[in-house]
């Protein structure tokens, strides 16, 4: 009788088929993994500079509003629609820009927006000036931190303004805002006031 040679897999040559699929399964699994967590991480830091463009956008829409401040000839003339003001104040745990103008939102004509930074994240809010506080409502999140600076007609930058006797005859003709982000990500932007 002659052997004839079945065509068929021996056990060994499936093990070692078996072996080789495990292996590049876990590093498929893994590697998958990997693009997953960092798929997240491209999530957040993208949610993130989108609240930044956002918080800016807000800013920008609320220093529109602001009337440049009267001339001598203006106050002569009695051509002063009122005035607004621009007030930057360290305090313990960060900091807060609060802006006055005329509006006719608020049966007052004067509103108030009070932006407030610390260690919760970025606060907005707005209201009638001189009446109680208005809601606060988030602008960015806890570990975003905002930082503003006032460009002085001399050229200096101050982190408060007014600055009482010191001020005499410097006004402020820009505003800067600085995000910190967490993984120490910064974004900045000026704006030149009226």
């Amino acid at each position: 009788m002659s052997a004839r040679r079945q065509g068929g897999m021996t056990l060994l040559e499936i093990l070692v088929a078996m072996s080789l699929l495990a292996i590049l399964s876990v590093m498929g699994y893994k590697t998958f993994g990997s693009l997953l967590i960092a798929r997240e991480r491209l999530m957040q830091t993208g949610e993130q500079w989108v609240d930044v463009a956002r918080a800016f956008r807000r800013l920008e829409s609320d220093l529109s509003g602001l009337q440049p401040p009267a001339n001598a000839a203006d106050q002569q003339q009695g051509l002063t629609l009122g005035a607004s003001s621009l007030v930057l104040q360290p305090d313990g745990k960060g900091q807060s820009l609060m802006l006055e103008m005329v509006s006719a939102r608020y049966p007052g004509g004067m509103e108030r927006i009070v932006y407030q930074s610390g260690a919760g994240g970025v606060s907005w809010s707005a209201g009638a000036a001189g009446q109680g506080s208005p809601i606060a409502y988030a602008l960015l999140g806890a570990g975003m931190r905002a930082d503003w600076r006032v460009l002085l007609n001399d050229g200096s930058w101050q982190t408060a303004w007014p600055m009482g006797d010191a001020a005499q005859g410097r006004v402020p003709r820009a505003l800067e805002m600085r995000v910190m982000m967490p993984g120490k990500q910064q974004a900045r932007r000026i704006w030149v006031l009226p």
